[in-house]
């Protein structure tokens, strides 16, 4: 096969040994005996691409989403593969991890990354992981933080200038580099469970973490724990939103009252009568807990 190539092309293509298809100067070929052959973009017409396109298989998408410099391979390997960490690798261990998801495939996944890149304060990496999600790097989450609003603009602007929807997993951060690859891979666990259980654009790690437990509970635990706890007030739907909002308000009338358009007398009813009714007094945080987790139960089983 590569005499034949050579008898038509000359010395327009390279072979590369360690099948590596990340330089973007290439139209990337597989041939059958899976011989990796690259063609320069610059140098090939576009009738003698169609013909290398029926009898050679091309790589194009395995090339779109590899690393694009040292410093990316480092990273994918060391998440996806498990590298060893050298004394001598300076290298932040404040870092987070910023998990994407595409609702559907882009066609400018470079102009993508660079665009999403320029959010972010200081200096972030982006791994693709296939063509619909990866994970941004941020190596100094407490400065991306004094940016308001960062993460509801890249959803703004993915939508807007790109047309699809986008979905972050925001990780807690504090990882250290020896725990990146099990941090990595927990949280990217995480978000495919949360996102089955609740939809909606920016998830916050540490907000999370019940989500998780309910993913992970038998479905009969889950219901045998809100009708001990919800069952006196299960019909009265008023009332749960109500309660459900003062809990997302850190328990506080007056805020809740607030974001309900309610006198904050009328909350506080509320607030009296559902402890009247199910016997569970959530002015105190423990019981608090109980009920806001027997809240998100009732919202995904119902």
């Amino acid at each position: 096969m590569l005499d034949k190539l050579r008898a038509h092309f000359g010395d327009r293509f390279t072979v590369s040994p360690d099948r590596n298809t990340t330089n973007r100067n290439y139209h990337w070929f597989q041939t059958p005996d899976n011989i990796v052959i690259g063609f320069p973009i610059n140098e090939i017409h576009k009738s003698e691409l169609d013909m290398l396109r029926i009898f050679l298989n091309p790589i194009e998408e395995q090339r779109d989403f590899a690393p694009r410099n040292a410093e990316e391979s480092w990273w994918a390997t060391l998440l996806f593969e498990g590298n060893d960490i050298r004394d001598d690798d300076q290298l932040n261990e404040n870092l987070r991890f910023i998990h994407f998801q595409l609702k559907e495939e882009l066609q400018e996944w470079d102009t993508f990354t660079d665009v999403l890149k320029s959010f972010f304060p200081a200096k972030t990496i982006v791994i693709w992981e296939n063509p619909f999600s990866g994970v941004f790097i941020d190596l100094e989450p407490k400065m991306t933080d004094t940016v308001e609003h960062l993460f509801e603009s890249i959803v703004d602007t993915v939508a807007s200038d790109f047309f699809v929807e986008i979905s972050l997993y925001i990780g807690i951060g504090n990882v250290a580099l020896t725990e990146a690859k099990s941090r990595y891979q927990l949280e990217r666990e995480t978000f495919q469970i949360v996102k089955q259980l609740v939809n909606k654009p920016i998830y916050k790690g540490e907000e999370e973490l019940p989500f998780l437990l309910i993913g992970e509970a038998p479905p009969v635990t889950l219901q045998k724990f809100t009708d001990q706890t919800l069952s006196q007030i299960i019909e009265e739907r008023e009332l749960i939103h109500s309660i459900k909002v003062y809990l997302d308000c850190n328990m506080n009338i007056s805020h809740a009252a607030k974001k309900l358009f309610l006198h904050r007398n009328t909350m506080q009813y509320r607030v009296d009568k559902f402890i009247e009714k199910t016997g569970i007094d959530i002015r105190h945080f423990r019981s608090a807990v109980s009920i806001y987790l027997a809240l998100l139960i009732e919202r995904n089983i119902h």
